[in-house]
């Protein structure tokens, strides 16, 4: 599937935002695939960010599982919930409508994990 997630140039953050938490609540974040896709899309939107650089590793982390073509439960379920961790606290640091977004992006992830508890 092309890579539906990719943000323009103009696109602002509050739109990435949204795009990724009506990704996990439609299910499209679900495939490994889309997953990549919406990280290769926060890497570019976050790379010159100095307050977003928390979530880079553990961004790269999770984008190195996906791409292993059987990811580990477990270890989504880490990195997920570590991404919701720096994400509340990127919200934060951040001014205007980013932070009750970016807490509900926080809530998405963690709901999101914990859908791998019940993988077995």
């Amino acid at each position: 599937m092309a890579n539906q997630h990719s943000q323009t140039n103009g696109s602002s953050a509050t739109t990435l935002i949204d795009d990724t938490i009506r990704a996990f609540d439609q299910g499209q974040a679900a495939s490994p695939q889309e997953g990549m896709s919406l990280i290769t899309d926060w890497f570019s939107s976050i790379k010159n960010n100095h307050t977003a650089g928390d979530v880079m590793e553990p961004l790269r982390a999770l984008h190195e599982e996906l791409q292993t073509g059987a990811p580990n439960p477990t270890r989504l379920q880490n990195l997920l919930n570590q991404l919701a961790d720096q994400t509340e606290q990127m919200a934060t640091k951040t001014e205007g409508d980013v932070p009750s977004r970016l807490t509900t992006l926080a809530t998405a992830l963690r709901n999101f994990a914990g859908q791998f508890s019940t993988v077995s």
